[in-house]
C-alpha cells in the first residue's frame, strides 16, 4: 500500500510504503543475495553518491534525469543513477574475471505527474571477463530470479547494438547521436536522418519487431550485418528452447549507451522488469578494458504485476 500524498507532504515523484509494499521486496533482494553468494558472486553495495564527472556524457542518453547535488567541497554528485556504472567503476583496474551481484535502490528523474517514482529498487548480475555465451548468461540470470519472477508471464526481446553501431558506421552518422534519437523514439529525426544520408534502414528501425523483423533486416541490412543478425537469432533459439516466449527487438538500446553487444528486455503485463546486455566497451572509460555482461530486475515494476 502506497501512502497518499494529497496534501503535498512530500515531493511528487516520491512515496511513502507500508506493509507488504516494503516487506515483498526486501525478501526478494535478501533471498537473492544470498542465492548469488552460495553460487560464488560477490555482493557489492557501492556508495549512493559519487561524482558527476565519472556520468557526465557517459550513460544516460537523458541527462536530465539524474539526480544532481553538490558535495561540502563543492563537488558536483550524483545520485546512483545505475549499479553498473559504478561496478565498472570499482573493477576496471582490476584482472581476474569476477561475478558480482547487487540489490538496492537508483535514482533517475521521470516525467512530472507521470505517476512514475523517481526511486526503485533492482537486483541485478554482472559477469566480468567470463567465457560464457550471451545466452548462456541471459539464461543463468533468469534461473537465478526464478523463485521471484512468473515465468509464464513474461516476455522477452532480444537485439543488438552492434546493429545500430554497424549502420551508423556504414551512414557515416555519429553513433551516440543516432543512438540517442533511437532510445528517445524520434520519428521524424530518424526519418530526416535516413532521407540526410539516403539509409532508409534508419527510419525502419523502430519498427523492426516481432518475428517479422529477422527477415525484414536481413533484407535490407548489408552484408557486414549478417554474422550480428545470426547471433541474435541463435540467442532467440536458445532461450526458446528452454521453454521461454521470445522475440526480436533490433530497436531497443535501453536507457544507457554503453551497451556494446546483445540486448535483452522483459516485460510482464505491458511494464518492463528485465534489462540488459553485453556492455565490453564501458570499462575504458574507466581505464582498463574489459569484458562485460550484466541484467537487472526492476522490484517496483514487478511488484505491480504481482498480487
Amino acid at each position: 500500500m502506497i501512502w497518499s500524498n494529497t496534501k503535498g507532504s512530500i515531493p511528487e515523484g516520491w512515496y511513502e510504503l507500508q506493509a507488504t509494499d516494503v516487506i515483498r521486496p526486501k525478501k526478494w533482494m535478501i533471498s537473492f543475495l544470498e542465492r548469488a553468494e552460495n553460487d560464488g558472486f560477490v555482493v557489492i553495495e557501492p556508495p549512493l553518491l559519487e561524482y558527476y564527472s565519472h556520468y557526465q556524457n557517459l550513460a544516460l542518453f537523458d541527462e536530465s534525469a539524474y539526480y544532481r547535488l553538490f558535495g561540502n567541497d563543492g563537488e558536483l554528485l550524483v545520485m546512483r543513477p545505475d549499479y553498473t556504472l559504478q561496478i565498472a567503476r570499482k573493477l576496471a583496474d582490476g584482472e581476474e574475471p569476477m561475478r558480482v551481484a547487487y540489490a538496492g535502490a537508483v535514482y533517475r528523474r521521470t516525467a512530472k505527474h507521470s505517476g512514475q517514482p523517481h526511486e526503485r529498487q533492482q537486483l541485478g548480475l554482472e559477469w566480468i571477463d567470463g567465457e560464457e555465451l550471451d545466452r548462456v548468461l541471459m539464461q543463468s540470470f533468469l534461473e537465478m530470479t526464478k523463485e521471484i519472477l512468473p515465468y509464464a508471464q513474461l516476455s522477452l526481446k532480444i537485439g543488438s547494438a552492434k546493429v545500430v553501431s554497424k549502420i551508423a558506421e556504414e551512414a557515416g552518422i555519429q553513433e551516440r547521436t543516432l543512438r540517442r534519437i533511437l532510445a528517445l523514439r524520434n520519428l521524424e529525426s530518424l526519418r530526416d536522418l535516413a532521407e540526410t544520408y539516403s539509409y532508409p534502414l534508419i527510419a525502419k528501425l523502430p519498427f523492426l519487431i516481432g518475428d517479422s523483423a529477422l527477415e525484414e533486416l536481413r533484407q535490407e541490412a548489408p552484408v557486414a550485418l549478417s554474422s550480428i543478425i545470426d547471433e541474435v537469432e541463435e540467442t532467440v533459439q536458445h532461450l526458446r528452447d528452454i521453454g521461454l516466449k521470445v522475440s526480436y527487438d533490433f530497436g531497443q538500446t535501453g536507457d544507457f549507451d554503453y551497451y556494446s553487444g546483445l540486448t535483452v528486455t522483459g516485460s510482464i503485463e505491458g511494464k518492463r522488469i528485465i534489462s540488459g546486455g553485453r556492455y565490453d566497451s564501458l570499462y575504458g572509460h574507466f581505464g582498463h578494458s574489459r569484458r562485460a555482461f550484466g541484467m537487472s530486475l526492476d522490484l517496483e515494476q514487478l511488484d505491480e504485476v504481482i498480487k
